[in-house]
């Protein structure tokens, strides 16, 4: 996975998307079965570090705040695949126009 990220103005999109590999799709599948479970509407207590960043919340809302980064980072991509970078002939940064401070991690 890589990732494009403005040097300039500290822009970055998530990382380039593939339909076999790294996808929002396939991220949000994992959650399937806890969205028809019967513990939804149960207090996360999975990773105790996001319990202590986020504080007590149910499972049904740590899926939908999972959707909702998912949207954001969608939104935010210009280039959603390694090809359609390479394949863009005008390489510029979205917030600042900037050509000559993108990098790819």
């Amino acid at each position: 996975m890589a990732y494009v990220h403005c040097h300039l103005c500290g822009w970055s999109q998530d990382d380039f998307y593939s339909p076999d590999g790294y996808n929002p799709i396939k991220v949000l599948k994992d959650w399937n079965d806890a969205l028809f479970g019967p513990k939804l509407d149960k207090q996360f207590t999975d990773d105790s570090t996001f319990v202590r960043e986020n504080g007590s919340i149910t499972t049904r809302e740590v899926i939908a705040r999972e959707y909702e980064k998912m949207a954001s980072r969608i939104r935010n991509m210009k280039w959603v695949t390694w090809e359609e970078y390479k394949q863009d002939p005008n390489k510029v940064c979205p917030k600042c126009q900037s050509a000559n401070h993108l990098d790819i991690d």
